[in-house]
């Protein structure tokens, strides 16, 4: 379990690699149902996850009250909200599980200690920090685009997500309703 861990820190930062001991020393394997909750808006990010196996997505709650997926995480993905998780404050977005997940968990403290003590962890904590930065970016310059070519671009990113996700959080994803999203489908995408 680990092993998914340390080969992800490897592949994202060149360098000497991180001791299976270390990573189990900070990091506490943890199981979710479908359908719990890992964060909730309002709550403070007390954990990160590392997920081994398994899906989520996030949303937020509009001032109407729905429910706006904002992204999904896969495997070899990390989960929660890095503004709440490192300045200790209420999360925007919520976390819910959308399969059976298996994560890696670290604490606040314990992050900061692997921090501290890891140059190497800290490289690639930096780096994805930075790839998740970039990625946000894209994100929402990608609004401006059709429901067409942002379905394309999901797709072409996720090509499993129509087995893992349900069509509703794909089409709360997109920003439109289910129905449309059913005639892109039958439409051909290209």
């Amino acid at each position: 379990m680990y092993d998914k861990l340390i080969d992800h820190i490897r592949q994202n930062t060149p360098g000497p690699g991180i001791d299976k001991q270390i990573i189990a020393e900070y990091f506490t394997p943890k199981c979710y149902g479908k359908k719990e909750h890992f964060l909730k808006q309002g709550y403070i990010c007390r954990l990160a996850g590392f997920v081994i196996e398994g899906c989520s997505r996030n949303y937020m709650l509009s001032t109407e009250g729905k429910e706006v997926n904002i992204g999904f995480n896969f495997e070899n993905w990390w989960i929660g909200d890095v503004c709440s998780f490192v300045n200790q404050t209420p999360s925007l977005v919520n976390t819910q599980f959308l399969e059976n997940t298996t994560l890696l968990t670290i604490t606040a403290k314990n992050h900061l200690d692997l921090l501290n003590k890891s140059q190497y962890f800290r490289e690639y904590t930096n780096k994805l920090r930075s790839k998740s930065t970039l990625a946000s970016v894209q994100n929402l310059s990608g609004l401006s685009e059709s429901a067409k070519t942002r379905y394309r671009v999901l797709l072409e990113k996720y090509p499993k997500i129509q087995q893992r996700v349900s069509q509703k959080h794909i089409a709360s994803f997109l920003q439109i309703t289910p129905e449309a999203l059913c005639r892109l489908r039958k439409s051909k995408i290209s």
